[in-house]
């Protein structure tokens, strides 16, 4: 049985007189007014338990003991190093002692025949083409054909087929065939296409006159460039010598 409290004594008073449960709850449900410590963001927040009063009060996380760190040896630097990780096999893999052999392809069990290469076509002449040469200085030889044409006259062919016999006895020397040809308008095509007919004429005389077709390199240039002054429809066979193999001593300057 509790005594009734009159209302003129003072809150101390009143709360002494209040049994323990009572007055322990009444400090509880203020603990959600104290300012709290701020946790870590990963921190998980802890689950709240209920007071047997029936107010719920936030329990303080548990926190983990730090690490203590071992003494450093006696003459140790004092910095710290890092911990390697223990490697995951003991065993070094075995290395062959040398590379395996190559594949060896076996021959086909039937023969096969190889053809040779099928040469072109001869270049016939054209009885009233308006065609002739000329050398050039640098030993080479110019070509000048009809507009829109590749055909040659019987000179013209006569004096190419000379030339190439001379060209089969230099098979240091490689030949390369430049071919221009112009057409009125502005079609690109077209003039590439004489052109192209015109080298392949060349190199099929030169050809057949004994020059390996490793040596022959012809390029159709279409019409030529806004500053060339030489005749538009021509070709120029112009003579250069293979690179030859130098020691690298003789590449850096040593001897």
């Amino acid at each position: 049985m509790y005594r009734p409290i009159p209302f003129s004594l003072p809150l101390a008073a009143f709360l002494a007189c209040l049994p323990l449960s009572a007055a322990q709850a009444q400090v509880t449900s203020n603990l959600d007014d104290l300012p709290q410590a701020k946790t870590a963001p990963s921190a998980k927040k802890p689950a709240p338990t209920t007071h047997p009063a029936g107010y719920a009060v936030q329990k303080p996380a548990a926190k983990a003991p730090a690490p203590v760190a071992a003494p450093p040896a006696a003459g140790a630097s004092s910095t710290a190093e890092p911990v390697r990780s223990t490697p995951t096999h003991t065993t070094v893999p075995g290395v062959p002692p040398a590379p395996p052999p190559p594949v060896v392809l076996p021959p086909p069990f039937v023969p096969v025949q190889i053809h040779p290469p099928v040469p072109p076509a001869e270049v016939t002449a054209v009885a009233d083409a308006a065609s002739h040469t000329a050398p050039l200085p640098d030993g080479g030889m110019r070509v000048l054909f009809p507009s829109g044409s590749e055909a040659l006259n019987a000179d013209s062919l006569k004096a190419l087929q000379d030339y190439g016999t001379e060209l089969s006895h230099h098979p240091e020397q490689r030949v390369v065939l430049m071919a221009y040809a112009a057409l009125p308008g502005d079609d690109v095509s077209m003039p590439r296409r004489i052109a192209l007919a015109r080298a392949l004429a060349v190199r099929s005389i030169f050809i057949h006159a004994g020059v390996a077709t490793t040596r022959l390199y012809p390029r159709a240039l279409g019409r030529p460039d806004a500053g060339d002054t030489a005749p538009a429809d021509r070709l120029d066979v112009v003579i250069e010598t293979n690179p030859t193999d130098t020691p690298a001593s003789s590449a850096n300057g040593m001897p």
